[in-house]
């Protein structure tokens, strides 16, 4: 191996990173992309939730902070039942299906998370709930010390009660906790109503600008 070649090879593996792999590419100066994973909760995978997220995301693109948004709120997802399993299975649920894992393996990658939820009833949906206490009780470990924040649409009232609900799981977890200019939401009933809400749009923007300095 010529004497360039072994020492690039040297720095990608003291790094612990390889290029091109899901665990962050490398830039010039060594150091890996920052990575958020953002968790939709919505049943609708193109509907109020996923276009907060996009006004996030836009801001995280002109940083080239690696975002991702998993949606899960489609799904059945069955809730914990204290089976008390996961403390002797190696932190892993047992009743997760094969997505899942999937998203929790996500997640665990991440720099930060994002927590996102349309409000039903004054809380987050019920698959989101779910996946949540599943994914927090047998893998909180996991999530220590990453940067939180919560995202809530609605339609009118009930967002501080759902932004509560999402950051509860942050806040018992020793994560520290990003905030804005206002409570991360916006409202309206459709897309287009969410995008007439000029305070809640620079709300998330900020958001997003506040992640990124934590991170």
């Amino acid at each position: 191996m010529k004497k360039r070649e072994f020492i690039k090879a040297a720095i990608i593996a003291g790094t612990g990173f390889i290029v091109g792999n899901i665990s962050g590419r490398l830039t010039k100066s060594g150091k890996k992309n920052k990575k958020v994973i953002a968790v939709n909760g919505s049943p609708n995978e193109n509907g109020n939730t996923a276009y907060a997220l996009s006004i996030i995301g836009e801001i995280f693109k002109n940083e080239n902070i690696n975002f991702q948004i998993i949606h899960i709120g489609q799904n059945d997802i069955r809730g914990c039942i204290a089976c008390m399993r996961c403390h002797n299975e190696q932190s892993v649920c047992v009743h997760t299906t094969g997505n899942e894992r999937n998203w929790i393996e996500s997640m665990k990658s991440a720099d930060a998370l994002i927590l996102a939820s349309p409000t039903y009833f004054g809380g987050m949906t019920g698959s989101m709930k779910s996946f949540l206490d599943k994914a927090f009780y047998s893998s909180s470990k996991y999530f220590r010390h990453k940067t939180g924040a919560a995202v809530v649409t609605t339609r009118r009232t009930g967002a501080s009660m759902t932004f509560e609900g999402l950051n509860q799981y942050f806040t018992i977890n020793e994560m520290p906790v990003a905030s804005s200019t206002y409570w991360n939401n916006i409202r309206g009933l459709t897309v287009d109503d969410l995008k007439q809400d000029g305070e809640g749009i620079r709300t998330l923007q900020n958001l997003a600008k506040n992640i990124i300095k934590m991170i």
